[in-house]
């Protein structure tokens, strides 16, 4: 993960001590480095000199630090200016000075996702890593898996988006169905208009006119699609093209896409279009079973894909309790991970708690990140002069 690099610019230590200590007690720890100043003369030598790597990504100050900063418009870098009623426009965005910290933090994260959305991913791709997830058959818990992923990487500071290929689409038991935070997307459904309206010619569009964003899994999705017909309809390709417009966009670093469990078009676009893929299995003698059937058929009819589907495919017992009963239907398949079963879900009255479990999450996490080889070394801490 790249934290989000913050220049904070105040004349009192007495507002910047606080401040880091809070980031570094928080969850917010890995996902900022905050570079802070108190003397606007030292504040001024380091943006003249700062470039590269070392440019921020948000710059928060007061107005008399961001008024020596005569390079400011020039440097195209997201300017948030603390104030307490005053008018303060002319430099930057105003931020009020005085607020909970947690909010205070967030709303610096959520500027710099905003001004990422249109630059290069920072994976190495030409666009967002493609994370599809997969099952033999239904109700193995990989809507789950999968949303408890994208808040995961959410929160680690990731642009994640979430994209759901099911018929029917039960994220919605997570995020609801309603309105989501900011502008309403115009949704899925227009999206494909537009993409079999534009052929092969391509389209110079932004994802973010389409979705929206769900602050429950810490990241932007489509609304649900109501016409069934529409995802019925869908051919492998025009999937491929769905999920590599989003990827491709520039706007996410993941793309995490649920797909169908029947084996169908979609499911076989998501198959083919992932860059890595988990696929879910139950500790069970029929999951087992269908599991092993999926991939006969698959070695039938594309032998010559096989291999490389596998390569690129983990194998995941989702509610393990601790021991292995059943044997991997096939002799080649090896199990990558195991995800805890949750006794307290099978009674649960409150949803949000399916995103909330400490135990759950930890592997979740553990996953995440073999996913995305991340080497756990957490950024260098804040410094201040």
């Amino acid at each position: 993960m790249i934290p989000v690099k913050v220049v904070l610019a105040v004349e009192g230590r007495d507002y910047i001590e606080p401040l880091l200590n809070y980031v570094h007690g928080s969850e917010y720890a890995r996902r900022l480095r905050i570079t802070a100043f108190s003397q606007p003369e030292a504040f001024h030598q380091y943006m003249m000199e700062t470039s590269g790597m070392k440019r921020p990504d948000v710059v928060v100050g007061e107005a008399a630090f961001l008024n020596l900063w005569t390079d400011r418009e020039a440097a195209d870098i997201p300017c948030l200016v603390l104030h307490e009623g005053e008018q303060v426009s002319e430099y930057g965005q105003p931020l009020l000075k005085y607020q909970p910290l947690s909010e205070l933090v967030g709303f610096i994260l959520e500027t710099a996702r905003q001004k990422s959305n249109g630059r290069k991913c920072v994976n190495s791709r030409e666009g967002g890593l493609i994370i599809g997830m997969v099952a033999a058959s239904g109700g193995l818990g990989k809507t789950t898996a999968a949303l408890n992923m994208t808040k995961q990487l959410g929160s680690e500071g990731y642009s994640v988006f979430y994209l759901n290929l099911e018929t029917v689409d039960s994220s919605s038991l997570f995020t609801g169905s309603g309105s989501a935070s900011g502008a309403e997307g115009e949704g899925l459904s227009r999206l494909l208009y537009d993409l079999k309206a534009e052929g092969n010619e391509g389209i110079p569009l932004s994802v973010a006119a389409y979705c929206v964003r769900r602050p429950e899994i810490q990241a932007d999705t489509f609304q649900p699609v109501y016409n069934r017909k529409e995802l019925t309809d869908m051919t492998c390709d025009e999937a491929k093209e769905l999920i590599r417009t989003v990827a491709e966009s520039g706007q996410y670093d993941v793309v995490i896409v649920d797909g169908d469990s029947e084996k169908g078009d979609r499911a076989q676009a998501v198959l083919e279009a992932s860059h890595k893929l988990i696929w879910l299995l139950a500790d069970d003698l029929m999951s087992m079973h269908k599991c092993g059937l999926w991939l006969d058929v698959l070695e039938t009819t594309q032998p010559e894909g096989l291999e490389d589907m596998i390569c690129k495919t983990s194998f995941v017992v989702n509610r393990y309790m601790g021991t292995m009963i059943n044997s991997l239907p096939r002799d080649f398949m090896e199990l990558n991970g195991a995800l805890p079963y949750i006794p307290s879900w099978k009674q649960m009255q409150h949803r949000e708690l399916l995103l909330s479990s400490p135990i759950y999450q930890r592997e979740i996490r553990h996953l995440c990140h073999e996913l995305l080889n991340v080497d756990g070394v957490t950024h260098p801490p804040a410094v201040w002069s």
